[in-house]
């Protein structure tokens, strides 16, 4: 498969040798550990297209990832999943509208409500956490059934723990109901390339985003808008114009461009290769360490089962050199892609095995998630003049501003929901002690 993009900044890097264009450091280096980098780091010079105007080497590279994700439509964000994420809800619900969304979306979702000035109707499943929504096709119906004149359903999955929602079910439904199917499957770009192929978009979804550098070797920033619906391709580049930078990372477009070349040659190999050190590192720990079903390349260990709190785990990790994705007083999540080897598996191993486990079950703080009533609309909230006081003074207060734990960013309070006492015993937990509230 071709690299369009990196070839043509290589051979740029090699024939110009006066450049008198942004970006300022004139492809120089003035820092030396990243020396490399300066000279493959170009705007969009003649020859080097226009992301959002694509019709030469970009739109060529796009073609290639769109054959290999099996999309009708592939196009690149260098701007992560929430750009993914703006561009998707924006090109499938008019402004004022109404969408249906499972309650554990990221707030670049809500945000992008706020933007459009979207009425969301928020579904739970059953044992629903801030993280987890465990949302079923039967919600979705049951939704449905109930808001006739939603415009979209949205849903998150892979979540943050690597728990999965049953896709094709959820979509089944969305097109009995002739509404379209949005997934944010930020942590999901490598579920194409499994012996079984779980992506959203051969699931049934008719837009998704991937976070691409999450599981894949791609610099950060670097992701997928794929559409498989052809209703939604046309005017895709003209959405994603108005929330993206004018000014992408060509070092960000390169690595999505080079990552086609090892989805096409390497991949599948490696995430099988992968799938196999997972299942012998669980094999090889002790049993005292649960983990949670779900993504292949999510290990999370439900810490509180093994007498340690997810953020103990953690940091007992952190001193023998590994940084975990995410923790919380429950759960410590570690996240693999199909370029961690053997020795990266060891290394995790021979630390687990030597973290003593006090082998009690913690106390699980069984908070439960109940949907704080709606007070204000997301947009009329978010932009209201707000001010930021303790969470224990917030009760009966309007959240004006998403109250998150970054890493997920999923909110907790969403902006124009009333804190009411459970909200603020759970953003306790996970450790917001101030809130923005409308003033």
């Amino acid at each position: 498969m071709t690299t369009p993009i990196v070839d043509f900044v290589e051979k740029y890097d090699e024939t110009i040798s006066l450049r008198l264009h942004m970006p300022g450091h004139k492809g120089k280096c003035f820092i030396s550990p990243v020396a490399a980098v300066h000279s493959l780091d170009i705007t969009e010079v003649c020859g080097a297209d226009s992301l959002y105007e694509a019709d030469g080497i970009i739109k060529e590279s796009e073609e290639n990832a769109a054959e290999l994700f099996k999309a009708h439509k592939t196009i690149y964000s260098t701007g992560g999943s929430t750009l993914g994420i703006q561009t998707m809800v924006s090109a499938a619900v008019p402004v004022g509208a109404k969408i249906i969304a499972a309650r554990n979306a990221h707030r670049a979702f809500v945000n992008t409500c706020a933007l459009l000035d979207l009425d969301v109707v928020w579904v739970t499943g059953e044992n629903a956490d801030v993280i987890s929504s465990n949302v079923t096709a039967k919600d979705i119906e049951n939704a449905l059934c109930k808001e006739k004149d939603a415009y979209a359903v949205y849903i998150t999955t892979p979540d943050y723990y690597g728990r999965m929602c049953n896709v094709k079910a959820i979509s089944e439904v969305c097109k009995k109901h002739n509404v379209p199917l949005l997934v944010d499957n930020a942590h999901g770009a490598h579920l194409a390339f499994l012996r079984e192929n779980l992506h959203p978009i051969s699931l049934g979804a008719d837009i998704c985003c991937d976070s691409a550098h999450k599981t894949l070797p791609v610099l950060t920033g670097g992701a997928y808008i794929h559409i498989a619906n052809e209703k939604y391709a046309e005017r895709i580049k003209e959405k994603q114009s108005v929330f993206g930078s004018s000014s992408p990372s060509y070092l960000t477009l390169c690595s999505l461009d080079y990552c086609n070349f090892f989805l096409e040659n390497s991949v599948k190999e490696a995430l099988c290769e992968t799938e196999k050190k997972m299942s012998a590192l669980k094999e090889r720990l002790s049993p005292a360490w649960q983990f949670v079903d779900g993504d292949v390349l999510h290990l999370t260990v439900e810490s509180y089962k093994s007498g340690l709190s997810g953020y103990d785990l953690a940091d007992r990790l952190r001193e023998r050199g590994i940084e975990c994705e995410y923790a919380d007083d429950l759960y410590t999540v570690m996240l693999f892609s199909p370029i961690d080897n053997d020795e990266d598996f060891e290394k995790l191993c021979a630390a687990m095995e030597n973290i003593p486990q006090p082998r009690i079950l913690l106390y699980k703080d069984e908070i439960p998630f109940i949907l704080p009533e709606k007070a204000m609309s997301i947009r009329s909230a978010t932009f209201s003049e707000s001010e930021k006081i303790p969470v224990e003074k917030a009760e009966g207060r309007i959240c004006s501003l998403n109250a998150v734990h970054c890493p997920p960013c999923v909110p907790v309070v969403v902006a124009g929901e009333k804190i009411d006492k459970n909200s603020i015993n759970i953003l306790k937990k996970y450790g917001i002690f101030e809130i923005n509230v409308v003033k």
